[in-house]
């Protein structure tokens, strides 16, 4: 079967794999959560992408009641299912509209990093990380903590700090990401940022993910991404969605070390989103070489 990358940090491709691959996916995550014939889950993901197409093969493989709703960014009505797969921004959206009043099962969070999301009682929050090439996540973590874990059968080792991944049960062999970690061992690890995602400022590499966390923590909805610079080479801007003010700006740069600090500023209506939910970094870098004359010196 053939699946489609979303394209976030590059053009997007195609992955095929195998209906085994499929299945043993299938089984490790409704092994870790417990999800017995019977049981319900939701799908609001587009089916088309690796994390829509698995809450299907789960429901068949397992027995589950699988209520479908439209894949849409805001949903309405959520049933109070055992199991809901979603983006941050859906579950955000969702919280917003107290579309999760009755939930009391357990939200898997990917697509997309989870910002400042933070714990709600009564819900048990987990967030997945994998991709397409590994049908879906192949490590957890509750959404408190830092340490992701791998799901039975995989292993993990680094190269040069970048995460490789081994799960023989989804026909993956020293499968290397541009994710940058700190590994834990074997089977857990620290995620840092995407290494392709780095930004070479004067020699220093930064990683927008974790200045985008500090932002996000403070509420701010955020992009961090850069511009070709004589000095530098690369120059750090940050574009911010909405309107907010120099001064708060440089408040919330007190806490980030000076020579990772953004130079300059750019305001947008709205941060472009992936159809999977995640920011469109290509398309922000675009925004920013359109909108110089707009960019606003820190």
């Amino acid at each position: 079967m053939e699946f489609h990358t979303s394209g976030s940090t590059g053009l997007p491709k195609t992955i095929a794999h195998q209906k085994t691959v499929l299945e043993a996916s299938a089984k490790r995550t409704l092994d870790h959560f417990s999800l017995k014939p019977g049981a319900s889950a939701a799908l609001i993901l587009p089916a088309q992408f690796i994390g829509g197409s698995m809450m299907l093969v789960r429901a068949l493989i397992g027995g589950l009641t699988l209520h479908l709703l439209p894949p849409k960014l805001v949903v309405k009505e959520i049933p109070n299912v055992d199991f809901l797969p979603c983006t941050p921004a859906q579950f955000k959206a969702a919280m917003q509209n107290d579309a999760l009043r009755d939930f009391s099962g357990a939200i898997l969070l990917g697509g997309a990093p989870v910002g400042d999301i933070a714990p709600v009682d009564g819900i048990n929050l987990y967030v997945g990380y994998g991709m397409t090439e590994t049908a879906s996540h192949v490590a957890l973590r509750s959404l408190s903590e830092k340490v992701y874990s791998a799901v039975d059968g995989v292993l993990f080792t680094t190269r040069e700090g970048v995460l490789v991944i081994d799960a023989p049960h989804l026909g993956v062999k020293e499968l290397q990401t541009n994710d940058l970690v700190r590994l834990v061992d074997a089977r857990s690890f620290e995620f840092i940022g995407r290494l392709d995602d780095v930004i070479n400022s004067g020699g220093l590499k930064i990683h927008p993910a974790v200045l985008e966390s500090h932002y996000h923590s403070n509420g701010c909805v955020v992009c961090v991404s850069s511009i070709a610079d004589e000095v530098y080479g690369e120059a750090v801007v940050i574009v911010v969605e909405g309107r907010i003010s120099e001064s708060r700006v440089k408040k919330l740069l007190k806490d980030v070390p000076r020579n990772k600090q953004p130079k300059f500023m750019l305001s947008a209506n709205k941060l472009p989103f992936l159809e999977s939910g995640k920011l469109d970094r290509n398309q922000v870098r675009r925004l920013i070489q359109e909108s110089q004359h707009r960019l606003f010196p820190l």
